[in-house]
């Protein structure tokens, strides 16, 4: 409840602004032509195809992607947006609370004219700066301190906001991916978000993470830790049981517990100088130096896999050294099953939304009209995506048929 006041000064309980309406969940795929379908609410008159079915049909896609034989998850903003996390405009109004005198200095020397009552675009800002930070001829002194400080910023926001979130939904996909066969390659979770999202969810779990760490103290970042996996032996069994419950985690950005001590990555809670791509233009360049070598490298390793199943959510294509590589896989991955789940997906797609236009999104409902039917989008929040997923189990009938053939023979 917030509170106003009457003519004469006396305090008065106001109701709270009602919650705008769930948006309700579409669908984009061959079976639907291309055209986008409700799958809430009422059908339109004259639709041929019930909801009911609808909702079946999403549930058996998403079904058959988790049960692939090689299973990628790519988180973006979405997920950690859902619940309250940081947003681009967040973070242009927090930088710019931080020192305002010195924002708008650095807004006049890069010619933004965002007025103080907006929320200008955080990452174009940030390049702009460190190009005059590094101009070969008079460089602008006020840059790095700039520079320096909104990055602070940002790794705080991005640590602290999950100090009271509830991890509900993250916590229900995790089980949901890891409740595969454990003879089958274990899931590898992709994301560009540098909070601990994740790593919470997995603890409060009890799943197992495989995040190129090693068991030091403090833990150091290897690329061969992605080798390793995790097995129970028992005195009676035959071999060594490969443990239920664990997937890869590749954080494509850094992350806000990573620190750099000397030339190698380390973990901490309380890192001096977190190792995060920052959202700035030069993004692509830094992907290409360790240790985001290396995630980058899990990636395109794991998209030109066979009887790939990629379940894609909060994520809106505007990477575009991320996206690049998605579409190279849709165009010479034949085994690719792709899942795209985002909120306003079906606006991303409408060319005359100057705003929310995103142009690999469009690229791929086009492949969905023309009758592929390896793609399907999916216009929802992420809570209604791990909602619409159906829990499978541990074991498919075939999983076990081998596994028994195994211990008979």
């Amino acid at each position: 409840m917030s509170e106003g006041t009457t003519g004469t000064g006396t305090q008065v309980a106001l109701p709270a602004a009602p919650e705008p309406p769930a948006q309700i969940p579409k669908v984009c795929a061959a079976w639907t032509s291309g055209q986008w379908l409700p799958l809430e609410a009422l059908d339109a008159e004259g639709s041929d195809t019930p909801i009911t079915d609808r909702r079946r049909r999403v549930a058996q896609v998403l079904g058959q992607t988790l049960g692939s034989d090689q299973l990628g998850v790519l988180l973006g903003l979405g997920p950690s947006a859902g619940i309250k996390g940081p947003t681009m405009s967040q973070l242009w109004r927090e930088v710019r609370a931080a020192d305002t005198p010195l924002f708008e200095k650095m807004q006049v020397s890069v010619g933004d004219t965002t007025s103080a009552e907006q929320a200008g675009d955080i990452e174009a800002f940030l390049s702009k700066c460190q190009q005059i930070a590094k101009a070969p001829i008079n460089p602008n002194a006020d840059a790095p301190t700039f520079i320096s400080m909104a990055e602070q910023i940002i790794a705080k926001l991005c640590r602290n906001f999950l100090n009271s979130k509830d991890l509900g939904d993250h916590s229900h996909l995790l089980r949901l991916v890891t409740r595969r066969s454990a003879e089958k390659v274990r899931p590898r979770i992709f994301t560009t978000n540098y909070d601990l999202c994740i790593e919470k969810a997995a603890a409060q779990s009890g799943i197992l993470l495989i995040d190129g760490f090693g068991h030091e103290s403090p833990p150091l970042f290897d690329g061969g830790n992605f080798d390793v996996d995790f097995v129970r032996r028992r005195p009676e069994a035959r071999a060594p049981e490969y443990l239920a419950g664990i997937a890869h985690l590749v954080k494509l950005h850094g992350s806000v517990d990573w620190d750099f001590e000397g030339n190698q990555i380390v973990r901490r809670e309380n890192p001096k100088q977190p190792v995060i791509i920052y959202p700035r233009s030069d993004k692509f360049e830094l992907s290409y130096k360790q240790p985001f070598l290396e995630a980058m490298s899990q990636l395109q390793t794991a998209l030109r896999q066979p009887n790939l199943g990629l379940l894609v959510a909060g994520f809106s294509f505007s990477d575009a050294h991320l996206s690049e590589m998605l579409f190279t896989a849709v165009r010479k991955n034949v085994g690719l099953n792709l899942v795209v789940s985002t909120l306003d997906c079906e606006k991303h797609c409408d060319e005359q939304d100057e705003w929310n236009y995103r142009q690999k999104i469009s690229d791929l409902r086009r492949l969905a009209e023309r009758g592929d039917s390896r793609i399907t989008l999916i216009d929802c929040t992420f809570g209604q995506l791990v909602r619409l997923i159906p829990d499978a189990g541990t074991e498919t009938e075939e999983d076990r048929l081998r596994r028994l053939l195994r211990e008979i023979v």
